[in-house]
């Protein structure tokens, strides 16, 4: 059932990053996207993967170190994802203050990782490291690593974050800055789960559950400041011939046109409301009801349509 609920978690939340993407047209979003795509994807892979190994070979009676040695093992699998995700960390900290890093962000990725990398590299060979590699030591390994590099790309992010964001507006930056404070209690809370999380028992399933839950924080957050934040997606070369089409061709009516023509100059729906004396719920519904009559499901798809 929890595994259920873990499924539903991530699945929502990548249905409502996507969203985001097809809405507003920012590098950011896009960025954020793909953070959380691997981050439910190491989730999967690297916690649940390791305890449902552990019940599967459980049922052929196999030697309990053996066990446990393949499913400390999972984790490493699933690291390509992680360093994607980090990547993505780093990227939409520039990203989500305006600032054009090109190659910046993917150096610093790099230039910490292999600081850490060289850290680890310097105890192994420095310091009694007998029995890391194996059992409940590999395990405590990962771990170790993984809060090191999980922590110090957060604090990247949020670093960059904060040293650029004066130059956002003061409601921007206000909700600039409580996103990125939800992004660091999320990761305060990953890591405190992590360690039992790795562990295994079901009975710890619960905590697992909260680990898939702390993405999802900042991201309604952010959708619920959306529209404070970023620029709709609207229609930068839009042809009168192609709205005039569709307009006849799937019977919109006055009102839903005067919301597509609001919607093409890329504003919220908040604005909308507020240019068309009409309540932002009014404005959600007429947009409900144009896009279903045309059979598409978001802002971008409508500006595509109507764009010459």
């Amino acid at each position: 059932m929890v595994f259920i609920f873990c499924t539903a978690i991530a699945v929502a939340s990548t249905l409502l990053a996507h969203q985001f993407i097809t809405t507003y047209n920012t590098e950011f979003l896009r960025n954020y996207f793909y953070y959380l795509v691997t981050f439910f994807a190491f989730a999967f892979y690297g916690i649940w993967g390791p305890i449902i190994m552990r019940v599967l070979l459980s049922s052929i009676a196999l030697e309990n170190e053996i066990i446990k040695a393949v499913a400390n093992f999972l984790p490493v699998l699933g690291v390509p994802f992680l360093m994607i995700s980090w990547i993505m960390l780093v990227k939409m900290g520039f990203s989500l203050v305006g600032v054009n890093a090109g190659n910046k962000a993917i150096g610093i990725y790099f230039t910490f990782l292999v600081a850490v990398l060289t850290a680890i590299v310097g105890i192994y060979f420095f310091v009694d490291t007998t029995g890391w590699l194996f059992g409940e030591q590999l395990r405590n390994t990962e771990i170790g690593i993984f809060i090191v590099l999980e922590l110090g790309y957060m604090i990247l992010f949020a670093t960059i974050v904060w040293k650029y964001s004066k130059k956002q507006d003061r409601s921007h930056q206000k909700i600039i800055n409580r996103f990125v404070l939800f992004m660091l209690l999320a990761l305060v809370v990953r890591l405190v789960v992590l360690p039992f999380a790795f562990s295994g028992p079901w009975s710890l399933a619960a905590l697992i559950l909260v680990y898939f839950m702390t993405n999802f924080v900042p991201l309604f957050f952010l959708k619920v400041n959306a529209d404070m934040v970023f620029v709709p997606l609207h229609a930068e070369h839009p042809n009168e011939g192609k709205k005039e089409y569709i307009f006849e061709k799937y019977q919109i009516s006055k009102r839903e046109r005067e919301i597509v023509e609001q919607i093409c100059l890329g504003k919220t729906n908040q604005q909308i409301a507020d240019t068309l004396f009409i309540s932002h719920q009014t404005v959600k519904d007429h947009t409900h009801r144009i896009y279903t009559k045309i059979g598409i499901n978001s802002r971008m798809k409508l500006v595509q349509m109507v764009n010459g």
